[in-house]
């Protein structure tokens, strides 16, 4: 096993970089050419990938434009070639790369959009679910109801930003990138309860109670961190939000 890893490791290597020598072991005696043979394996894969990579990355393909999208693409994919064979499943450390690429300084909010993408598509590929709603909190208590915890859809992501995400997000769907304001930060959340994916702004309240719903807490030490925020958080109108986006499996008292 750890020979044919050391195998698997260097032909990985020399398949993902242009100038890498041909990698130990691959012979073809009918075939006189096969540095070039390699060669063109080796781009075909390339540009498998780089085009995985567009289409996992839409938003950030579109606000870079191709050439620096390529490039980026390609020193990713030398740092963090594929794990799993679901191209889909694709970029997890997008993010985290383009926080250390130097060329992307120009554009702060990159790597961002990029963890907003990476969230998008867990959202998309995660497990079903089936949701409750609102009367469920009819059936308990109502003096237990600040003790309440929530099971919560597994599609369902936060993401806080010192950046206009959601704008962002919302210009490349419309394709009206105008109103976009890079000196407003904005947070969302991400679900899918049923087939399609919903992206939806946070205000900072909002996002301190429901990253605290998703963390296990009660709701209280939720009610807690929002009024912590905002004196005026709403947390009737806050709840029937939770419910109706279709965030809440089960609840638990705790």
């Amino acid at each position: 096993m750890a020979e044919f890893e050391k195998i698997y490791s260097e032909f990985t290597h020399a398949l993902l970089r242009p100038k890498a020598a041909l990698p130990k072991g691959v012979i073809a005696p009918r075939a006189p050419n096969i540095i070039k043979r390699f060669g063109i394996y080796r781009n075909n894969v390339m540009v498998s990938l780089i085009e995985a990579m567009k289409s996992n990355f839409p938003i950030i393909y579109a606000l870079v434009g191709d050439d620096f999208f390529t490039a980026l693409a390609v020193a990713f994919i030398n740092k963090h070639p594929p794990k799993l064979p679901m191209l889909f499943a694709y970029g997890d450390e997008f993010a985290a790369f383009i926080r250390l690429y130097s060329t992307a300084d120009r554009l702060p909010y990159l790597a961002d959009m990029a963890e907003v993408e990476n969230l998008w598509r867990k959202a998309y590929h995660a497990k079903d679910a089936t949701c409750i709603d609102i009367s469920a909190l009819q059936k308990i208590d109502g003096e237990q109801h600040l003790k309440l915890t929530f099971n919560i859809h597994p599609a369902v992501f936060i993401l806080k930003s010192g950046w206009p995400i959601y704008s962002i997000w919302l210009g490349h769907e419309t394709d009206d990138m105008g109103n976009v304001d890079l000196n407003i930060a904005q947070n969302i959340i991400i679900n899918r309860p049923d087939v399609d994916v919903l992206v939806m702004q946070l205000d900072a309240a909002n996002c301190a109670f429901f990253r605290q719903i998703i963390n296990g807490k009660n709701l209280e030490n939720c009610y807690n961190a929002a009024m912590e925020i905002d004196a005026s958080f709403d947390l009737g109108c806050c709840l029937s939000q939770l419910f109706g986006i279709g965030m809440i499996t089960g609840l638990n008292i705790n």
